[in-house]
C-alpha cells in the first residue's frame, strides 16, 4: 500500500495516483458518509422487522461478487433467497424491500447521517461553472456505484446534490454485486475510459478494492479508522505474515478524504 503523501514526489509533478486518469468511480455507503450503526437505526425505526433486516443482510453477503448479467435475473434470485430464509413468497419480499425497507433506510439517512466533511463541497464544486479544478477541461468524469438501489434518493437524504455531471449506478444498473468486475468495466466504458485510466475510491478493500483489482483499475482506500483484515489480491491471503508471497497484487493508495480533495485541488486547479 502506498499512502497518498508518498505518491507525490514534487509539487510540479503529476502524482502517480492521478496520472492519466480519465474516470473516477466513487463508492457511496461508508465512503461519502460514515455508515456505522445503520442496521441499528433501521431496526430502531421498526423493531418488528428485526428478523427480516438481519436476514436481508445475511442474503446480501451470500450474493457478494455474484453477477447475474441482468437486473431482473439478479432480483429474481435475490428475492427468491430472501423468501426462502424469511419463509415468505418472493414477491412479498420484493414488495417489502422496495416499498418499506429502502424508504425506511432513506428516512434513517436523512435523520441520523451527514456527509463526510468536504463531500458536499466536493460535489458542489464539480457542478459549479467556475469549478476551480477546471472540470470542463480536464477533470475526470465521475460515477458513483453502490450495491443498494435508490441512489439518487439516498444522495438527496444526505443533502448532497448529484447533478447532471455525475453518473449513478446501482444493482438495478447491472444485476450484480461488488466486487464483480463487469459493472466496473461497464462504468469505465460509459466514462469513455480504459480500465487502467480509472481510479476507484472506496472504504472497503474486499468489495471496492477487489472490484478495482479484478477490473484492472487503480484503487484509493479511504482511511476511516475502521480496521479491516483483508489482503487485496486474488488469493485472498490474510495479511498476518511478513513473508513475500508470489502472485499479482494491486497498487493501492490510502488516505483521508481531505488529503484526496487537497490533491485534486492542487493538480486540477485552473
Amino acid at each position: 500500500m502506498v499512502y497518498i503523501s508518498d505518491s507525490v514526489n514534487a509539487e510540479n509533478k503529476i502524482p502517480e495516483l492521478l496520472r492519466n486518469i480519465r474516470g473516477i468511480i466513487l463508492d457511496f455507503d461508508g465512503t461519502l458518509f460514515d455508515n456505522s450503526l445503520i442496521p441499528f437505526w433501521v431496526i430502531a425505526a421498526n423493531p418488528l422487522d428485526i428478523i427480516r433486516v438481519w436476514r436481508e443482510r445475511l442474503v446480501r453477503k451470500r450474493f457478494t461478487g455474484r453477477d447475474f448479467s441482468t437486473p431482473e435475473k439478479y432480483y429474481r434470485a435475490f428475492f427468491a433467497a430472501m423468501g426462502t430464509v424469511c419463509h415468505r413468497p418472493a414477491d412479498v419480499m420484493r414488495n417489502w424491500y422496495f416499498h418499506r425497507y429502502m424508504p425506511r433506510m432513506i428516512r434513517v439517512l436523512k435523520k441520523h447521517y451527514v456527509p463526510r466533511p468536504g463531500v458536499k463541497e466536493f460535489f458542489s464544486r464539480l457542478e459549479s461553472p467556475a469549478c476551480p479544478w477546471g472540470l470542463s477541461a480536464n477533470f475526470p468524469q465521475i460515477a458513483v456505484y453502490s450495491d443498494y438501489p435508490f441512489l439518487r434518493e439516498r444522495f438527496a437524504s444526505l443533502g448532497i446534490t448529484a447533478g447532471s455531471r455525475i453518473r449513478l449506478y446501482g444493482p438495478e444498473s447491472f444485476g450484480a454485486q461488488k466486487p464483480a468486475p463487469r459493472p466496473f468495466r461497464r462504468i469505465a466504458e460509459d466514462l469513455g475510459a480504459r480500465p487502467d485510466e480509472v481510479l476507484v475510491i472506496g472504504d472497503r478493500e474486499e468489495t471496492d478494492g477487489l472490484g478495482a483489482f479484478n477490473a484492472g483499475m487503480r484503487f484509493f482506500c479511504l482511511k476511516t479508522g475502521r480496521q479491516r483484515y483483508f489482503r487485496l489480491d486474488p488469493y485472498r491471503r490474510h495479511p498476518s505474515t511478513d513473508e513475500q508471497q508470489p502472485g499479482p497484487s494491486l497498487l493501492m493508495y490510502a488516505g483521508a478524504w481531505n488529503e484526496l480533495t487537497e490533491l485534486f485541488t492542487r493538480y486540477y486547479r485552473s
